[in-house]
């Protein structure tokens, strides 16, 4: 008779939220290393030691499997920045941006598996993941949309500011600088690239008299 592959061990049962987290780990050690189309159901299974069966349970497809993966990803690349955004009604929102951007830079160093996933997607990156980012890219453009909004009304000089395409500007710049610190984090530190970003940013910053009627009483009266 040929010969068959040995049983698999009986698994130990867990709580499914255990076997969901297994999954997707298995599922990021796969696209990481080999891409999206190494990750079929099958494989997941293989990577992670499981009978399929309980990968079906966990998930009953490869793109409701996807979109967990990307939203699990996505909370915690983002978690890091979160509380970058926290910040009184006066803060200097250029700064807010600078901080903001620090973070990410340095978000993107420390754990960069899931950044490649969001920033460098290849070729073969099925459309409910592209789908996914575009809905983050979205969530992060707004952001900046108010961020940028709060300086133009802090701003006294007369030079015009199109808000929406700087936002888009902004976004598309962090973008490249977090795949530049992928592929050659060596030749491209988070302080230098938020240098950058703060050279490119000081035109916008609150100038000596826009920073007077800030600090302006915003009660009447008269001072001596």
């Amino acid at each position: 008779m040929p010969e068959t592959d040995a049983p698999r061990t009986r698994q130990q049962r867990m709580p499914i939220g255990v076997r969901r987290e297994q999954v997707l780990d298995a599922a990021l050690r796969l696209i990481s290393q080999h891409g999206y189309a190494s990750a079929t159901m099958e494989a997941i299974a293989r990577e992670a030691d499981l009978a399929k069966p309980v990968v079906y349970k966990a998930y009953p497809g490869l793109g409701p499997l996807l979109q967990a993966l990307l939203q699990r990803e996505e909370e915690r690349a983002f978690s890091t920045l979160s509380v970058a955004m926290l910040r009184p009604t006066d803060a200097d929102p250029i700064g807010i941006l600078l901080s903001w951007l620090d973070r990410l830079a340095h978000a993107v160093v420390d754990n960069p598996g899931p950044w490649r996933l969001i920033l460098i997607p290849p070729d073969e990156t099925p459309f409910v993941v592209r789908e996914h980012v575009q809905a983050g890219r979205e969530v992060a453009l707004e952001l900046l949309r108010s961020l940028i909004g709060e300086v133009v009304d802090r701003r006294t000089s007369p030079v015009p500011i199109d808000q929406e395409l700087f936002a888009q500007v902004i976004l598309a710049a962090a973008e490249h600088l977090g795949r530049l610190l992928l592929r050659d984090p060596d030749n491209y530190s988070p302080e230098r690239l938020v240098a950058f970003a703060a050279s490119m940013l000081n035109p916008l910053q609150l100038t000596p008299t826009d920073r007077g009627r800030q600090n302006e009483p915003t009660t009447g009266g008269h001072h001596p």
